[in-house]
């Protein structure tokens, strides 16, 4: 076989193999967020399933644990207060339908 083919084929199997592993990460990403969405939506589902049977204090308990869940708000570096405006503006609509009052500071 010439060499240069050969240089060739090799280099082009290494890219491959690269490629191969690079895909396989992205994969695994993928399937993290899908495993994030789905859990979010099974959150409000059964968030609003025991509003409608009038289970206020175990959907609470629910929005609590999602709350924890988010990642998003909890690894920012971001002081306590400024975390729970955060919280406050992304989970308004919640908040109001649980009843659930945020006390605001004394300045």
């Amino acid at each position: 076989m010439d060499p240069v083919i050969f240089i060739i084929s090799i280099v082009w199997w290494i890219l491959c193999l690269i490629l191969l592993f690079k895909v396989w990460g992205m994969c695994n990403d993928v399937s993290k967020i899908k495993n994030q969405i789905d859990r979010n939506d099974d959150y409000s589902t059964k968030i609003d399933f025991l509003l409608s049977i009038g289970e206020k204090e175990k959907a609470k308990e629910i929005f609590l644990a999602k709350i924890l869940s988010d990642e998003s708000i909890f690894n920012t570096t971001s002081t306590p207060v400024e975390k729970m405006e955060e919280l406050y503006k992304k989970y308004r609509d919640e908040f109001e339908s649980l009843g659930i009052q945020i006390k605001k500071e004394a300045e």
